[in-house]
């Protein structure tokens, strides 16, 4: 291995990892922005959007449940002069609580519309399976709203990735099924999934008593717009971190929420879906992304403000493809080996657990639709080789 190995980085602070800010600030013209503590691993905040018209204010990933994030988010908004109840909109970018978790809380309270992605599930909140979910008449009305994107965004339509793409999410498939991997099960690859340390697992569970996820009033597909902060954005359909994330566009301002798609500093993290090939969706809606026009500022959910949304997009892709090519090298040295052995070449040892090995089987699922790679199973275990460099 050369010095690139993950193993031999100096340990850097990320900015996503800064603890939560008290100030407001301005950050677009009609949107503020709000950081919120959170306590998710290797994380420090998460930035909650405020957009402001002449009806109050929608806000964009309201944070975690609990009496710390709501005292803070209450806080935030009477620096700004508003209270919950002025609230009329709240978007969820994708289904994790440090994005959710007050929003039913607000929609409650403020009597505000809650907005998400149409496959939006939670443990309690089931979405539509992706793939049944849609009448004919319904698929066709999408289908003639991303040639119109695909217009604005010179982008052929079948180049837009969406739920319904057979490489993401197979047609036999229920998308919650194949995601969702409880403690003490199997995973994907063979291994039993031990969860989180007891501590974390007993606050997990805490929360899942005590909390209830947000039931969404409007259910979006890519391509629809909202009216907010006095001007039409974008709905962007963005899987690959989650199968339900999505961004939002404001091509006036050229302003792009990023949610956890593209972060400033950090590499979001891919989940491996059984059967389907994640990264491959979440590399094509980069570059989707990356393609929108006149974007000038990125607002991702943890982190500061970024201005090159395609310079982003091109350094976390290539930290895939370095990540794919020291999957390689390893599994040359290696021979077959499974998940678990592969993820502990290449991540190091403080990250080791099913995480590393989750986006370590997206890595290796994605090779092997690309013929980069062959997979075989040896009992209820995923063994992996992956071919040499081609000489190409």
């Amino acid at each position: 291995m050369t010095d690139t190995h993950p193993h031999t980085r100096p340990r850097r602070p990320k900015q996503e990892q800064e603890p939560a800010s008290e100030e407001v600030v301005e950050v677009a013209p009609g949107v503020l922005r709000m950081q919120l503590p959170i306590w998710m691993p290797g994380l420090g905040h998460v930035n909650t959007y405020g957009l402001v018209d002449d009806r109050g204010l929608a806000v964009v990933d309201p944070g975690l449940p609990g009496p710390q994030s709501w005292k803070a988010l209450r806080q935030r908004l009477k620096a700004a002069d508003y209270k919950v109840k002025h609230v009329h909109t709240v978007v969820v970018t994708h289904s994790h609580p440090d994005h959710f978790g007050a929003a039913g809380r607000i929609a409650r309270e403020a009597g505000a519309r809650l907005v998400t992605h149409h496959a939006f599930s939670t443990w309690t909140v089931k979405g539509p399976s992706p793939q049944r979910a849609l009448s004919e008449g319904e698929a066709r009305r999408l289908e003639v709203e991303a040639a119109a994107v695909a217009q604005e965004l010179d982008v052929p339509p079948d180049e837009i990735p969406t739920i319904r793409d057979p490489d993401v999410v197979p047609d036999d498939t229920d998308e919650r099924e194949a995601t969702s991997m409880p403690w003490g099960t199997r995973t994907p690859w063979g291994t039993v999934n031990p969860g989180p340390p007891l501590k974390r697992r007993l606050l997990i569970r805490a929360m899942r008593l005590l909390f209830s996820p947000p039931e969404p009033t409007d259910r979006v597909h890519h391509g629809e717009r909202l009216r907010l902060a006095g001007r039409d954005w974008f709905v962007v359909h963005t899987p690959g971190h989650t199968v339900d994330h999505l961004c939002l566009w404001d091509p006036e301002s050229g302003t792009l929420l990023t949610g956890d798609h593209v972060l400033p500093s950090i590499t979001p993290h891919v989940s491996g879906v059984r059967r389907a090939d994640s990264l491959k969706s979440y590399l094509a809606t980069l570059d989707l992304v990356a393609r929108l026009e006149g974007v000038r500022l990125g607002l991702p959910a943890h982190g500061h403000p970024f201005t090159d949304v395609p310079g982003r997009v091109e350094a976390i892709k290539h930290h895939h493809a370095e990540r794919m090519e020291l999957l390689r090298e390893a599994s040359l040295a290696l021979g077959p080996a499974t998940v678990q052995q592969l993820s502990r070449e290449v991540f190091p040892k403080r990250h080791w657990g099913v995480m590393a090995e989750s986006e370590t089987f997206a890595h290796l699922e994605h090779m092997v639709h690309a013929g980069e790679a062959e997979r075989w199973e040896e009992g209820e275990t995923l063994l992996y080789r992956v071919s040499p460099p081609s000489a190409a």
